[in-house]
C-alpha cells in the first residue's frame, strides 16, 4: 500500500473533507486489559493495568481493531485496552464519562469539526504539531490538508480512520435473478446515468413485481430491461424494494439529507458558515430529498408506520440482515456494513456494488457549484472518523499512542488489519493501484477514479441537528405515518430551514 495519497484522490474528494460519518452511531463491543480507564496528567497508566487505552466509537471494526491491538501488543511487549460500544449506540455520553474519570483514554475518536469543539475547548484534543515521535510527525506531515480535522484550516487534531462511501447497495446475483445474468453489467451502467423519473418508475415496476408477480419492464437511460417471468432464486425471497432502518435517525437525518445539503453547500466548512438566506435558497433541494424519502419508505420491507420505526424490527442490524437475506433489492448504506454483511450472510458479499442515490434535482436549484447530472451519477465519499490523542494523559501514554497510530497506518502488519480485517480504504491509498480486497471497497475506488464523488457537507450542520432534531422530526411525523399529506415535501423543507436556523442561532 502506498504511503502517500495520490493527487487524484486529493482532487476528487475536495477541499471540504473536514470529517465524515460512517454512521453517527458507534459500534461493536470488544475490550482488552483492565476495565478501568487510562490515567490523566503526568500520572503513569500502570496503576490501571495497561499502557494505552483506546476508546473506539466504530463498532463495525471492534473485533478487527482488537485483533490489531493484540498483534501490536505482542510485537511491542505492551498492554493495550480497547473499549467499543455496540452497533447503533451513541458514544457521546459514555466518552464524556470516561474523560471525566481518573483514567482517561489515550486515543479516542471524533467524527467532525463540530464534534471537535468540545474536545479542544476541554483541553483533550492534542494538536498534532506537538507530536514527539519522529515517525508520527512524518506521517502527520503527509496527511493532505483537505483531510485535516481542524477548526481553523491549519491546526490538525486527527488521524483519519479511512475514506468511506455510501449509496444504494445492490447484489449482482439478485439482479441476475431479476433481469438475467447477461444483463447485470448493462443494468448497472444504465442505472448510473438514469434520470430521477426513470428511477421512480423503476421502483414502481419492482414493487408490483414483488407484490403480485407482474413482470414489467424497467427503463434506465433509455434502455429497457425485462423482469423474469417468474420470481426464482433470490428474487423469490423479496418482501420490499428497499430495506429501511426506520429506527435509525442517522440513515435519513445524516446520510440521505446529506445528498441534498451537498446541493446547497460545496463542503462541510461552507455548511458550518450557512446563512438563513442560503438555507432558504436551497429549499427546493430539500423538497427533492423529501420526495425521494417518500418513495423509499413507501416501498420498504416493512410498511410505513409505527413498526417501521420500531428498533427491534427495523434497526441497523435488522436492516442489514434483511438485505443480506435477499428480502430487499436495495439498501442505502456504506462500505462500513461489509463486516456486518459477512456475519449475516457471507455468500452475499462477493458481488455487491454501489449505485447512486437519485433525487429530482434541477441545475437552477443547486447552489454548491455542482450539476444535477453529477449529483445523480456520484456517491458521497469522505473521511468518516478520526483518531485523536488525549492531551491529558501521561507523556508515556501519548508517546505510545503515536507509536500505535504509526504502526496501524504505515506498517505492512498494521495495514493488513486496516484493509483486510476492518475492510477499510486507507486514507493514504492510491486509487490507481489499490485493491480493497472486497466488492464494496473496490466499487468506491471505481467512483473515486472516475471523479464521480460528492462530499459530506452535512457534517457542517449545527451540532446535534441532523439526527436529534431533523432526523427525529422525520421519524415522528413521517416515517411513523402510512400516508403523507399533500404539503409534506414543502413542510419538510420549511422545517429544515427553521430548525437549522434555530439550532445555529441565525
Amino acid at each position: 500500500m502506498k504511503k502517500v495519497l495520490a493527487l487524484v484522490l486529493t482532487a476528487v474528494l475536495g477541499i471540504g473533507l473536514l470529517a465524515g460519518c460512517g454512521g453517527s452511531s458507534s459500534g461493536g463491543s470488544s475490550s482488552g486489559g483492565d476495565s478501568s480507564s487510562a490515567s490523566s496528567g503526568s500520572e503513569a497508566s500502570s496503576d490501571a493495568g495497561y499502557d494505552l487505552y483506546i476508546f473506539n466509537t466504530k463498532g463495525e471494526n471492534a473485533d478487527a481493531l482488537q485483533a490489531a491491538v493484540d498483534a501490536f501488543s505482542a510485537e511491542k511487549g505492551v498492554t493495550v485496552k480497547v473499549f467499543s460500544l455496540g452497533s447503533g449506540t451513541n458514544s457521546d455520553d459514555t466518552l464524556r464519562t470516561e474523560m471525566a474519570s481518573k483514567n482517561k483514554p489515550g486515543i479516542f475518536c471524533c467524527m467532525n469539526a463540530m464534534a471537535l469543539v468540545e474536545w479542544v475547548e476541554g483541553g483533550y484534543a492534542m494538536d498534532l504539531s506537538k507530536a514527539t515521535n519522529e515517525e508520527f510527525k512524518k506521517m502527520v506531515s503527509e496527511i493532505p490538508e483537505n483531510f485535516y480535522l481542524t477548526q481553523d484550516g491549519v491546526t490538525n487534531y486527527g488521524v483519519p480512520f479511512n475514506v468511506e462511501g455510501y449509496g444504494y447497495i445492490v447484489d449482482k446475483d439478485m439482479l441476475s435473478d431479476l433481469f438475467g445474468a447477461d444483463n447485470v453489467d448493462a443494468w448497472i451502467e444504465a442505472y448510473k446515468t438514469a434520470s430521477y423519473d426513470e428511477w421512480e418508475a423503476m421502483v414502481d415496476v419492482l414493487a408490483a413485481y414483488i407484490k403480485d408477480g407482474t413482470a414489467g419492464t424497467v427503463t434506465l437511460s433509455g434502455q429497457t430491461f425485462d423482469l423474469a417471468a417468474e420470481k426464482t432464486g433470490l428474487a423469490a425471497n423479496l418482501e420490499g424494494v428497499f430495506s429501511v432502518a426506520g429506527s435509525e435517525k442517522w440513515t435519513y437525518g445524516d446520510h440521505l439529507i446529506n445528498v441534498a445539503i451537498d446541493a446547497i453547500f460545496k463542503d462541510s466548512k461552507a455548511a458550518s458558515e450557512a446563512t438563513a438566506e442560503q438555507l432558504e435558497a436551497g429549499k427546493a433541494n430539500v423538497e427533492a430529498y423529501a420526495r425521494t424519502l417518500d418513495k423509499i419508505s413507501a416501498n420498504a420491507t416493512t410498511a410505513r408506520g409505527p413498526e417501521l420505526i420500531n428498533s427491534s424490527v427495523n434497526g441497523y442490524d435488522q436492516q442489514v440482515q434483511n438485505f443480506a437475506n435477499g428480502k430487499a433489492i436495495f439498501v442505502k448504506q456504506g462500505n462500513w456494513v461489509y463486516t456486518n454483511l459477512m456475519n449475516a450472510n457471507p455468500d452475499v458479499c462477493d458481488n455487491l456494488a454501489f449505485i447512486p442515490i437519485k433525487m429530482p434535482f434541477n441545475d437552477a436549484d443547486i447552489k454548491s457549484g455542482l450539476t444535477a447530472e453529477h449529483m445523480n451519477t456520484s456517491i458521497p465519499v469522505f473521511v468518516p472518523n478520526y483518531y485523536l490523542i488525549n492531551d491529558k494523559v501521561s507523556d508515556a501514554e501519548k508517546e505510545l499512542a503515536q507509536e500505535f497510530l504509526v504502526w496501524l497506518n504505515t506498517t505492512e502488519a498494521g495495514q493488513k488489519f486496516v484493509v483486510e480485517d476492518m475492510a477499510f480504504i486507507p486514507y493514504n491509498a492510491d486509487p490507481a493501484t489499490t485493491d480493497a480486497g472486497y466488492s464494496l471497497g473496490n466499487s468506491i475506488i471505481e467512483y473515486i477514479a472516475a471523479g464521480k464523488t460528492i462530499t459530506n457537507a452535512y457534517a457542517g450542520a449545527p451540532s446535534g441537528w441532523s439526527g436529534d432534531i431533523f432526523g427525529a422530526y422525520i421519524m415522528e411525523n413521517y416515517l411513523n405515518q402510512p400516508e403523507w399529506p399533500a404539503n409534506a415535501y414543502e413542510d419538510i423543507a420549511n422545517y429544515f430551514v427553521s430548525s437549522w436556523c434555530e439550532q445555529a442561532g441565525l
